[in-house]
């Protein structure tokens, strides 16, 4: 089925609308009356032709009138253009700064599972291309589209007044026009959205071959990543060549039919002056209303192209905008805060991802004692970060419950609920900026001694060859600059700054040697005392802390004790440990994440 353009999704621009209409509606007066003031100009004009033919080289002083006049029109037609332009335009810049705040917004609201869904591509022209479209649409085609009727029906009254005729001969070509404008709008919309579609993945795969470098070029793949950029890009370049073939198409046919019309006028017109029938000032003028009137034809087809391409662009920010899913949170709750320690239990928890048929976790039972120093570990694929993810909500079981503190975690508000947890993935993001703003990201007013102090309890060595600006060292896009065991402490000392009631570390040490992953325990243990802790790894040095183990095997709890007690028993930890002593790495490590 053919997509056309509509203004169903218009609603989404209404707010702002309505609370700058005051503005807007001085901004639409100026402009119309500064678009009757250049129409004034030509029959001024034609005035002051007419007297010069009338007066003698020594009688020019009732020409001065109509200059005068003119030089003051162009006065005010200036003044009214900088305030049209000002608020009009500046509206169109106050919507593009709103959407895309809401934007930002809605991404950051939306589900992991949307996101999984959704490219980064996809977003990042959102982001970027959809609402600068939206934007011109707003701005400079609704200042086009206002123009071009004031100017079109204005050019027209004073063309009639002058002479009916010869404006019935000059506005000839209008219904060609009206049913070309029709066709082109349309396929100009199914051109645009293609078009956006393919940008969105373009910047994507652009994205994965620049974030991919290090593998591309340590396997010599230049090649390979360059030949499918370079597909991408082609099928981009024909899309975008199919529009520019229609928008090309579309201004030279009205460019062809405003020059016929102003031809079919000067032959017609200027016999009819010769003839006597109207003055020679009057032809001028006709001529420059004519003249003026083939921007109004040609800014149709610029208009039509803008707001064409912004509906577009409304459509595909509506499926984001309006992206509704099933609450599983409530907005508010009243019940106590639970403070510092607290118990976690799991009931019957099943899940499964959304991009996956498979269950992750299978009638899962299991609870976290308050205070205490929890640990689960695995095979890899045995669901142990799918646990760690569920606990602040990052996705929700899809049968069974987890209580916090007795109470559902689907009955706390999601914003209560994340900030009882510090969660601490293996992939420790680091942000573009210095060690400080990384550190202090969760907590902007925290002082260069808080910093430091959680920066010591990861054991991050603040070493002047490292870091030779100390906390203002910029650690470079995504922490390109530090290793992985420094991204890894760093993402550490970022959760421990924020103190949290309990503390998620997800393999957070996987790439820290055990020495250093030693010392960090070690420091953690006083900080962290009489509030709870989860650690998920595979390594014995940081599952031999906990006070109690849970291993999970298939998304189900195969076992449940002491490190000691099942070390020295049968199943998964026993056979860690004996692996362990023959210096072969667990069957866990390098689980991959979701």
């Amino acid at each position: 089925m053919k997509k056309s353009p509509s203004l169903a999704n218009a609603d989404l621009i209404f707010p702002n609308l309505r609370a700058a209409a005051g503005l807007l509606a001085v901004g639409f007066v100026a402009l119309v009356l500064c678009d009757f003031g250049q129409m004034i100009i030509p029959r001024l004009v034609g005035r002051a032709f007419d007297l010069l033919a009338g007066l003698g080289a020594d009688d020019l002083e009732p020409f001065l009138t109509p200059l005068i006049l003119i030089l003051l029109l162009a006065v005010i037609v200036a003044l009214l253009r900088y305030l049209w332009r000002h608020l009009i335009y500046g509206f169109s810049r106050n919507l593009e700064r709103d959407l895309r705040r809401r934007l930002e917004e809605k991404f950051l609201s939306l589900s992991m599972a949307w996101h999984q869904e959704n490219s980064s591509g996809n977003v990042m022209t959102l982001a970027t291309n959809d609402i600068e479209s939206v934007r011109m649409a707003v701005g400079f085609g609704l200042v086009s589209l206002v123009d071009a009727l004031v100017l079109g029906l204005s050019a027209l009254g004073f063309m009639l007044s002058i002479d009916p005729f010869l404006c019935l001969l000059a506005f000839l070509p209008m219904p060609l026009i009206s049913v070309i404008t029709a066709r082109f709008g349309r396929a100009i919309y199914r051109r645009v959205l293609e078009a956006q579609d393919i940008f969105a993945e373009l910047t994507e795969v652009a994205r994965e071959q620049i974030a991919g470098f290090k593998v591309i070029r340590a396997m010599a793949l230049e090649r390979l990543s360059q030949a499918e950029v370079s597909a991408v890009s082609q099928v981009y370049l024909e899309k975008n060549v199919r529009l520019a073939l229609i928008l090309g198409g579309f201004f030279p046919l009205m460019t062809l039919l405003t020059n016929m019309a102003l031809a079919l006028a000067l032959y017609i017109g200027g016999r009819s002056t010769i003839a006597g029938n109207i003055t020679p000032g009057d032809f001028v003028a006709f001529i420059t209303y004519l003249a003026l009137l083939s921007w109004p034809m040609l800014a149709m087809g610029m208009t039509l192209g803008l707001i064409q391409s912004g509906l577009a662009s409304l459509d595909r920010l509506a499926k984001v905008l309006k992206a509704e899913e099933p609450p599983s949170h409530p907005a508010a709750a009243d019940f106590p805060d639970p403070g510092e320690t607290f118990d976690i239990a799991f009931e019957n928890v099943s899940f499964a991802y959304p991009t996956r048929p498979a269950q992750v976790l299978s009638d899962l039972t299991l609870t976290f004692p308050a205070g205490k120093i929890s640990a689960v570990a695995g095979p890899t694929g045995s669901g142990k970060s799918t646990l760690a993810a569920l606990l602040p909500a990052l996705y929700e079981p899809t049968a069974g419950r987890i209580l916090i503190n007795g109470i559902p975690s689907t009955e706390w508000p999601v914003g209560r609920l994340r900030a009882l947890f510090g969660y601490v993935p293996q992939e420790g993001h680091v942000f573009t900026g210095t060690m400080r703003q990384n550190l202090a990201f969760g907590a902007p007013g925290a002082t260069d001694a808080e910093i430091t102090r959680a920066a010591e309890a990861a054991a991050i060595p603040m070493d002047p060859e490292v870091f030779p600006l100390g906390l203002d060292t910029m650690v470079g896009e995504r922490g390109l600059t530090l290793s992985g065991g420094q991204r890894q402490r760093l993402a550490l000392a970022r959760a421990l700054l924020l103190d949290p009631p309990f503390l998620i570390l997800d393999d957070t040490l996987s790439a820290v040697d055990a020495a250093v992953e030693e010392e960090i325990l070690a420091r953690l243990a006083p900080i962290r005392k009489g509030r709870g802790t989860l650690i998920v790894s595979h390594r014995l040095t940081s599952l031999s802390k906990a006070d109690s183990v849970a291993v999970l095997e298939g998304g189900r709890l195969a076992a449940h004790g002491s490190f000691e007690a099942l070390t020295k028993g049968e199943g998964y930890l026993s056979r860690i440990a004996q692996l362990a002593l023959l210096g072969k790495p667990p069957e866990g490590a390098g689980e991959a994440k979701p």
